[in-house]
């Protein structure tokens, strides 16, 4: 597969109909150049540190096609880092970010398709930094690609279903890692608004993840849910179903029945809780989300478990966040995220920075954010805690695959003037390897100060911090960095 990374960066533009003409597009071609000072260009241990000065020349694109029932973007951009003293860390990267939805048949059929080509830490186990800053010898790129159909079709007001298969693969660059590719098909039958008050549905889905050594994993379920609205602020449900998996696992059953209970309400418009409970074949399943939205406080904590692999867990919640935090600036990211997604992104790196990982775990996790916005301040506090306990041994070893990590950051963003914005952020985690004596303490801060200097033009100054304690010092390294940055649009 490895091979065929090319097909990654053009399953956008193949996605792409006939009837482009009738898009209307728009070209932004950019170049972001930066020097950066540091005194552990390597974050080696201490007492082998060298310090550089390491140049960064970046040129990139945005592609936007807006139509009446059509949304593409493509970004694009090329990382070259120059080190003036130590060349071997030289390095040329790529970054793809590209995503298309098409409705091709009026509220009927519909295509997406989407792509991505990002640089990841290969393994938690080495030096991972904040900023791009993670050595040469951690990283590897990735690419990823999917394109996925749906068919849509409204019985009057009884009912809406909605079919939709799926196609994707993930593709490793300079790294032993095992390529993957998978498919997935999905049907849902919902209730209409001919059932008022009570509600129904019909689901089913089948799942198959190979990987290129031919570890293989599927995962199948159907399942009916039906629930009673009491009012506009209470409702509660059931969900029973069976489950169809084949996969690695240790697990003497790995399918069978489940059943799940749950309620939710809104109290007001701008609170919601779910909560649910249940039994699975690998034991108790609960789930827990609230959101509390107000003018200017927003509050939020959530629960889930449950087994998966790591493409699985990147398809979830973060997965749009870890495309577009390498592309957006900070103001464009603050506008399509809440600062609690952004920070806990930063914060865990198994949200973003660690590669896939043939294998399937489960996976307990809890999340809870605060933020406060005052016009031109927000500022907050994040944390969370993510249990990851391996199905079977996989060829990466025990000790990284079962895991425990605990991390808290904090925030602080403001707007100093209409074109001036400053940001603080400082986080801390801690990660428990369960296999060996392993504790890594990260800790990281990170100041900046941003100008808008003209409309096509902005610059930005900022301060690092990172260091990794932990109880073998040969683990341990500590770096400080000053970076400057000037982006031009054309």
């Amino acid at each position: 597969m490895a091979g065929r990374w090319w097909i990654g960066a053009a399953a956008v533009v193949l996605a792409v109909p006939g009837s482009a003409q009738a898009v209307d597009w728009t070209f932004t071609p950019r170049v972001t150049v930066s020097a950066e000072v540091t005194d552990n260009a390597r974050l080696a241990p201490r007492g082998q540190e060298e310090a550089d000065l390491i140049g960064t020349v970046a040129p990139g694109f945005t592609l936007r096609g807006e139509g009446a029932r059509s949304d593409t973007r493509i970004d694009y951009r090329m990382n070259s880092r120059f080190y003036a003293d130590d060349t071997r860390q030289d390095r040329t990267t790529h970054t793809l970010r590209g995503r298309t939805n098409w409705e091709l048949v009026d509220d009927t059929f519909f295509v997406d398709a989407g792509a991505s080509r990002t640089e990841q830490a290969a393994s938690i186990l080495g030096p991972v930094g904040i900023g791009g800053s993670t050595p040469r010898e951690n990283l590897q790129e990735t690419t990823t690609y999917s394109v996925s159909p749906m068919l849509r079709t409204r019985y009057g007001s009884f009912a809406t279903q909605e079919i939709r298969y799926t196609y994707g693969e993930n593709l490793y660059h300079r790294s032993n890692r095992q390529d993957s590719d998978f498919h997935r098909g999905e049907y849902v039958l919902d209730s209409g608004a001919a059932f008022n008050r009570p509600f129904w549905q019909l689901a089913g889905f089948y799942e198959k993840e190979r990987f290129e050594d031919g570890l293989e994993g599927e995962f199948g379920q159907v399942s009916g849910t039906l629930g009673y609205r009491f009012g506009r602020s209470l409702r509660l449900f059931g969900v029973v179903g069976e489950e169809f998996n084949d996969y690695a696992t240790t697990r003497e059953d790995d399918d069978g029945g489940f059943w799940q209970v749950g309620a939710g309400w809104a109290p007001t418009r701008v609170t919601n809780i779910e909560a649910r409970y249940g039994e699975r074949y690998f034991g108790k399943n609960r789930s827990l989300a609230v959101d509390q939205r107000s003018r200017r406080a927003t509050y939020r904590l959530s629960y889930n478990e449950g087994v998966s692999s790591t493409r699985q867990r990147r398809d979830g919640p973060f997965a749009q966040l870890a495309e577009d935090i390498q592309f957006m600036s900070v103001d464009e990211l603050l506008d399509n995220y809440s600062p609690e997604e952004i920070f806990l992104f930063l914060l865990n790196p198994e949200l973003g920075d660690e590669a896939f990982v043939e294998g399937f775990y489960l996976t307990r996790t809890w999340r809870a954010g605060w933020s406060y916005d005052t016009g031109r301040s927000v500022f907050g506090v994040n944390l969370i805690q993510t249990e990851r306990e391996s199905e079977t041994q996989t060829n990466v070893g025990l000790f990284e695959d079962n895991r425990t990590q605990r991390g808290a950051s904090a925030f602080w963003q403001w707007r100093y003037g209409p074109r001036t914005t400053t940001l603080l952020t400082t986080g801390i985690s801690r990660t428990d390897f369960t296999d060996s004596d392993r504790e890594d303490d990260l800790w990281f801060l990170r100041a900046s100060v941003s100008r808008q200097l003209t409309p096509d033009t902005s610059a930005s100054l900022a301060y690092r911090h990172q260091r990794r304690d932990s109880n073998a010092a040969a683990n341990e390294y500590r770096e400080n960095a000053i970076i400057g940055t000037l982006t031009r649009e054309f």
